[in-house]
This record gives C-alpha cells, sequence and structure tokens, in this order.
C-alpha cells in the first residue's frame, strides 16, 4: 500500500486547485487498490508559523516554533516521512507559489541538506489563470528534487484551457496509479548527483556536533558513495 501526502497551498476550498486536486484523487482511489493512507492538509486544517530566520533547524535539527501548541510542522513533516508520495499544489500568485505554500517550504527548507524525501515520488499541481504556472511549477519541482523526491508529473490547469481540464486531471490520476504500482522505483537524476557530492565534500568538514554532520553520519549517507547508492537503499522490496 502507498502512503500519500498532500499539501494545498490555497485558503479557498472552492477553488479551482482544490477541485482539480481532489479529482485526481477520487479517480485514482477509484482505480487503484495499493492506495493507503491519504493526508491532505491545507492552511484551512493546519497551521504553520513562519520561519524566524534562527536556522535551529540546520543547526540542531528541531524548529523551536514546533513547540507552540498553535504550530503543526511536526504533524505535518511526520506525515511527509511516512508517505511513499508527496503532492505539492499551489495556485499561482503574482508568478510564484502561494505565501502558504512558500511558509511550508520554508520549514522544510533544511531538508533539502538531508535528502529527507529520497525514495519518494513527488507530483506536482498548480492552477493559474493566464500564465505564470511554469515558473511555479518549476519551483516546486526543483524544491523537491533537491530533498530527494523523484518529481514524476507536473499537471498546470490554466484557466484559458478549461476544456483540457478534465483530461489534465484523468493523466495525473493514471500517473499516481502507475507510481502505486509495485514495480515502480525512483531513479535519480545527475543535478541529485552533484548535490549529493557537493553535500557530501561540504559536510565532511562541518564540525561533528553540528546536527547536519550527525545525520549524515548516523543515516549512512557518508558511507555511499553516490545518491544512487542511497537511494537504492531506500527501495522498499
Amino acid at each position: 500500500m502507498k502512503n500519500i501526502f498532500v499539501y494545498i497551498g490555497s485558503r479557498n476550498e472552492e477553488s479551482r486547485l482544490f477541485r482539480y486536486v481532489h479529482q485526481i484523487i477520487n479517480h485514482a482511489r477509484a482505480h487503484c487498490s495499493a492506495i493507503g493512507n491519504i493526508d491532505i492538509y491545507s492552511p484551512l486544517n493546519s497551521n504553520l508559523l513562519p520561519s524566524t530566520g534562527c536556522k535551529n533547524c540546520f543547526e540542531k535539527g528541531f524548529c523551536p516554533s514546533e513547540e507552540a501548541a498553535n504550530d503543526d510542522g511536526e504533524q505535518i513533516k511526520a506525515r511527509i516521512e511516512q508517505a511513499d508520495i508527496v503532492i505539492l499544489a499551489s495556485p499561482v500568485y503574482s508568478h510564484n507559489v502561494s505565501s502558504d505554500m512558500k511558509l511550508l517550504i520554508d520549514r522544510l527548507s533544511y531538508w533539502a541538506h538531508l535528502f529527507k524525501l529520497t525514495g519518494k515520488a513527488g507530483i506536482v499541481v498548480t492552477t493559474a489563470e493566464s500564465n505564470g504556472a511554469s515558473f511555479v511549477s518549476a519551483y516546486l519541482e526543483k524544491t523537491m528534487s533537491f530533498m530527494g523526491a523523484s518529481i514524476e508529473h507536473t499537471v498546470n490547469f490554466v484557466n484559458s484551457e478549461q476544456d483540457l481540464a478534465d483530461m489534465y486531471a484523468e493523466e495525473a490520476a493514471a500517473k499516481l496509479i502507475e507510481i502505486c504500482d509495485d514495480s515502480y522505483r525512483a531513479k535519480p537524476t545527475n543535478q541529485q548527483e552533484v548535490t549529493f557530492q557537493t553535500m557530501k565534500m561540504i559536510l565532511l568538514d562541518y564540525p561533528h556536533d553540528h546536527f547536519e554532520y550527525r545525520y549524515w553520519r548516523d543515516h549512512g549517507l557518508f558511507d555511499c558513495q553516490s545518491y544512487e547508492e542511497l537511494l537504492n537503499r531506500h527501495v522498499k522490496v
């Protein structure tokens, strides 16, 4: 069974973004018995406090904001780590992600040093009135890829192409079903390999009590000769 995590960066439950994401998920679930738990988060059912720039997550591995009663960061991170597939969905606001999506990325940014999404499949969904979707989807793809995810599908719902929306949703659902098959294997990219080697070289010179050094040591990243080797360690058999 494959678990799915979804974050919808919109505060409008009646938006096209909510509608299309649910259309994709509902279609996939109706045609695939391999889909397990689906966690759908948004600013409407969760809260994330803004990043303070304290760098505590990079240096010590935890966010002080997560100690606050009104912050769901720890829960969201746990759900993402438990997922096999991560879907990030954002509306296009002035050729950028929504502020809520950016907030999520800010809070997860240190994961790009740890390859926390290694072995997970990534899907990107955007909605736009007329343009800007390519900028936003490229940013979300890059963000998840640097965290280790294998980007398997991107779908941009542009309002000027409404007659194609159902087809796009079906294609996204079909890809989701394909990823849920036991034969699916994530593949590394050249950029992930370069980033892995660069981070390894940098972190080997870090103080040994620094969180990121300890994470790489304790999780065997230093022992891997390549990112592909690390990825293979995450393959579920």
